[in-house]
């Protein structure tokens, strides 16, 4: 059955197999995992530092109350952003398909427990994030994604038994209770660092 291979909360780590591919040394964290409707999960080391305002409309006058106003503009500070899979809506950015990954707590209502203390929300489209929540300085373990990774029913344990992944499974509140930025960028590199804090 495929949750005996892969469950929520686990990692996907790409083998060799996956070279010259979009998932050439990806880390995936599987969000939801069920053998009737298959799996999606976030990529958490493709990440993208952008100015807020390219992304998110409001997003300098929100930051204005940590930050005057004419500075934001005047420097435009670089967030990092992670890009989640390939699955996704169609330009521009604010369109796309939009994934809160959070730490400790949520600022969403409904935000979904993966693991202890490890949250994942799926935003509306049409609904305005709350830009200044996720950026404040006490906040930075959130992660902002675009687009997801997904697989039909089957499809990632036929993937797996191919051996184009492998299943890690570190205790993911040690992953993501750390700065967005210090997200290991290699799958060689997040081996290192946490072969010894399993589940």
């Amino acid at each position: 059955m495929q949750e005996e291979i892969v469950r929520s909360g686990d990692f996907l780590l790409a083998t060799p197999a996956l070279s010259g591919s979009y998932f050439q040394d990806c880390i995936i964290f599987m969000v939801e995992c069920s053998p009737k409707t298959g799996c999606w999960g976030l990529v958490i080391n493709h990440r993208a530092h952008m100015p807020l305002d390219e992304v998110f409309k409001k997003s300098p006058i929100e930051m204005s109350k940590f930050v005057p106003l004419e500075m934001i503009r005047a420097i435009r500070p670089l967030y990092t952003f992670f890009f989640g899979g390939p699955v996704q809506n169609t330009d521009p950015f604010q369109k796309l398909s939009v994934c809160i990954l959070e730490a400790d707590s949520s600022v969403f209502n409904g935000a979904y427990e993966v693991s202890s203390k490890v949250f994942v929300s799926r935003i509306p489209l049409e609904m305005e994030l709350p830009v200044s929540k996720l950026i404040a300085p006490q906040n930075q373990t959130a992660r902002i994604f675009f687009g997801y990774s997904g697989w039909a029913a089957g499809q990632l344990e036929d993937e797996i038994l191919d051996g184009a992944w492998e299943v890690s499974n570190p205790v993911p509140y040690e992953v993501f209770s750390k700065n967005r930025d210090e997200v290991p960028i290699t799958v060689s590199k997040f081996r290192e660092c946490y072969e010894n804090h399993r589940i």
